[in-house]
């Protein structure tokens, strides 16, 4: 990747009033580490930013994370909406409001005449943010799945584009896509030390090294190389703290946790030419693990690490004799919100879950069979 990038990236960075950092719904461990490095990395410049990704769970972020409690699950308006009086000729006197019922009344008490319809006029203010930088969206349509209500917005402002996925569509007005990189943490490093390494300090260098462990797996993975494991090394020198990650991101999962998925990968199952794997969770085995259903985002989360490979992850789990709860994990170039409405399931680009009228086996092969239909290879 060209330094032409990273130069073109900081300086509209250092240009931008105020800067919106996205990450897309239900990141993974890379995705948040990098949110979390980039604003504290920006912070360290003294430059306006926020960071955001849809329904993230704060108090589930490991204390690795820096300035974890700053990263917003939920944005308020990208706009101001403005009320203009027009008081040069009809000074004003008093201003008071009210709420009721859902409506806000305005009191305004002249000094002397009346106003008119004419002297009012309403309209929106600027926006809050002038710049985006996406971390990890695929195309611009992974980037609006984050504003549902205001999906306007990122085609009115310019988006910096970061990723390391080979199906990344360069579609930002600037592109640090590198696909011979790890993970975005890694993405983030390179951007990081041509800028100035000195405003690394020691958290976001944990923040960027536990990326790059869990998207490898501990530096296991196949896509590692050379340059990876060198630039890891220069963390370390800066302060990353690789024990501490390890610890939580493996270290700390209680017992029930890790019987269920060891039910789980027992059980699993994989399609390689349509790159999809999928497993099978009896009611027993929630019961008899004392775990819940909520545990098996952390379960697709190892396998996507694990079998880099699977582009499609399903998991079946057995509500009761006649139902099946399904969840579909989808990976680039796949949509699970459009795979999903075919199945009957409902949520975004990355995950669609839902119940599906069939016994655990009859669901599993039907939903194993009208993918394979829908999936060109």
């Amino acid at each position: 990747m060209a330094y032409q990038g990273y130069t073109q990236a900081t300086e509209a960075v250092k240009r931008a009033k105020r800067t919106l950092i996205v990450a897309p719904i239900n990141p993974n461990s890379d995705m948040v580490a990098a949110m979390s490095a980039l604003l504290a990395y920006l912070k360290n410049h003294n430059l306006q930013a926020d960071a955001y990704s849809q329904n993230l769970n704060n108090e589930k972020l490991p204390s690795y994370i820096p300035m974890r409690d700053a990263l917003m699950p939920k944005l308020s308006a990208m706009r101001d909406f403005r009320i203009t009086l027009n008081v040069d000729k009809v000074p004003i006197k008093e201003l008071a409001y009210d709420v009721k019922n859902g409506k806000l009344d305005i009191i305004l008490t002249s000094k002397q005449g009346e106003w008119t319809a004419h002297d009012l006029s309403f309209h929106q203010g600027e926006d809050r943010y002038d710049l985006i930088i996406a971390l990890g969206c695929t195309d611009k349509n992974m980037l609006a799945e984050s504003f549902p209500n205001q999906t306007d917005f990122i085609y009115r402002i310019p988006v910096i584009n970061i990723d390391h996925d080979a199906q990344n569509e360069h579609w930002g007005a600037i592109n640090l896509v590198d696909m011979t990189a790890s993970s975005i943490t890694e993405v983030l490093h390179g951007w990081f030390t041509d800028w100035n390494e000195q405003k690394i300090n020691e958290k976001i260098a944990t923040a960027l090294i536990a990326g790059m462990i869990w998207k490898t797996q501990s530096f296991k993975a196949s896509t590692i190389n050379p340059r990876s494991l060198k630039k890891a090394s220069k963390l370390i020198t800066l302060g990353a703290d690789r024990e501490s990650v390890v610890h939580q991101l493996w270290r700390t999962r209680n017992l029930n946790t890790l019987k269920l998925w060891g039910r789980a990968l027992t059980r699993l199952e994989q399609d390689p030419v349509k790159e999809m794997v999928w497993t099978t969770l009896s009611r027993l085995d929630i019961l008899e693990t004392g775990t819940t259903e909520a545990k098996l985002d952390e379960l697709v989360q190892e396998l996507i690490a694990y079998v880099p490979s699977a582009k499609l992850i399903m998991i079946f789990v057995e509500h009761d004799e006649k139902t099946t709860r399904t969840a579909l994990f989808a990976e680039p170039p796949h949509d699970a919100k459009i795979l999903g409405r075919i199945l009957g399931l409902d949520g975004s680009r990355v995950k669609s879950s839902g119940a599906i009228a069939m016994p655990i086996f009859e669901a599993k092969d039907y939903v194993i069979t009208t993918l394979r239909s829908q999936i060109n290879t």
